[in-house]
């Protein structure tokens, strides 16, 4: 499989000029998504769509539930009690959110209508492995946050003696825990206490309401039509090589911006037998390093031993470096919906280490002209050597 072929550059610029963003549930993701589906069905495949509703705004849900927090803070004097359980409801909100990518005060936010395109090749009868390949369509708000000097602050690891802020959103839930225990235990902890524990869960607020009010949203070259990019020219080889036993899907998804949400329908919808089943997700292959990375938004959830093992060897098959392991801060990609539900998945994304984040990261300069074409390649390269390693007995 030589992907060069039909080279992934081109690619990324075609799927730059047919919208110039691509938001949760507008037009623009169906328009890409519609014209990846009439590439490759000539190519052979058997295009699906799978619709599902999910609230767009993620970081709205991020300053509705530290918001809250503040607001129950205030509350606290004159009603402790009542304000102690909303904590407690904040909290449990949040870590299912994060961690179990389930939705419990998010359902407030209006919902829209986006969908999954599947490209699938079929094994010829029952498959002996099946390899789903995810790379999100829809491009991300930007905000304060991600202005280049202030995200290379807040996304450089932290202190070794501080391990705990390694996950970025876990000191603001502990501190909302806090509260919720003083509250409840009716402690009597001094106003400074109270003070200095609002201070995390305000600065969550704060930098995501921003994002919330600015609203504009980013061209996502990189970010992820990279990704796109990749998988059209990987389908497009794949379909002149591909073992008769290996069943090979596609997914171009909706959503990943706004919380995982199309990646997540699919892991719970789509009953693939996760024995036989591989996960791999590409987002963002430029403007940086390429890294294997560790989901995990609160807690580290180990990357599958047998899929890192196999990247670092298709790495060294086409002579580039192995990828090294990177745990997210904060986020989560395609991947973590899948390991939450029993599958083996691993994501592939590039990242500056002066960045701390991929260049131009939800920035309005990620459009096609600024992505590093060098390592795009290089990027699909390994993708493919990695997919050819994977669909072998």
């Amino acid at each position: 499989m030589d992907p060069a072929g039909n080279d992934v550059v081109a690619t990324l610029h075609w799927l730059a000029g047919l919208a110039p963003t691509r938001l949760t549930g507008t037009p623009d993701e169906e328009r890409v998504q519609k014209a990846i589906a009439g590439r490759l069905e000539r190519r052979g495949y058997q295009v699906s769509w799978h619709p599902f509703a999910f609230p767009p705004h993620i970081y709205g849900s991020l300053a509705l539930h530290f918001g809250l927090a503040l607001l129950l803070a205030g509350l606290a004097g004159a009603w402790p009690l009542a304000a102690g359980v909303g904590h407690l409801i904040v909290a449990f909100s949040f870590f299912s959110e994060a961690v179990l990518r389930r939705h419990v005060l998010r359902g407030l936010w209006p919902e829209v209508q986006s969908r999954n395109l599947l490209a699938t090749l079929p094994a010829e009868g029952a498959p002996r492995r099946r390899i789903v390949l995810l790379a999100h369509v829809d491009s991300a708000f930007t905000g304060l946050m991600f202005h280049p000097p202030i995200l290379k602050a807040i996304a450089k690891p932290p202190p070794s003696f501080l391990p705990f802020l390694k996950k970025q959103l876990l000191l603001p839930l502990v501190c909302v825990l806090l509260l919720a225990a003083i509250e409840l235990l009716q402690t009597g902890a001094p106003v400074w206490l109270r003070v200095a524990l609002c201070i995390p869960v305000a600065l969550v607020f704060l930098l995501n309401a921003e994002v919330v009010l600015r609203n504009q949203v980013v061209p996502g070259a990189a970010d992820n039509l990279s990704g796109c990019a990749a998988q059209i020219v990987l389908a497009e080889a794949w379909a002149d090589e591909a073992p008769g036993d290996v069943e090979v899907v596609f997914a171009f998804t909706g959503a990943e911006e706004a919380g995982t949400g199309g990646a997540a329908h699919l892991a719970r919808t789509m009953g693939w037998d996760p024995k036989i089943t591989e996960v791999l997700v590409l987002d963002t292959l430029s403007n940086g390093e390429l890294f294997v990375l560790e989901e995990g938004e609160l807690f580290r959830v180990p990357i599958p031993p047998s899929l890192f093992q196999e990247a670092r060897l298709a790495a060294l098959d086409v002579g580039l470096p192995p990828p090294e392991p990177y745990a997210v801060p904060a986020g989560a990609t395609d991947a973590l919906p899948f390991l939450v539900e029993g599958y083996r998945a691993m994501a592939l994304t590039c990242l500056d280490r002066e960045q701390h984040a991929p260049r131009n990261y939800h920035h309005p300069l990620d459009t096609a002209d600024r992505v590093d074409p060098d390592q795009l390649r290089a990027s699909t390269r390994l993708a493919a050597q990695l997919l050819r390693r994977l669909g072998r007995p």
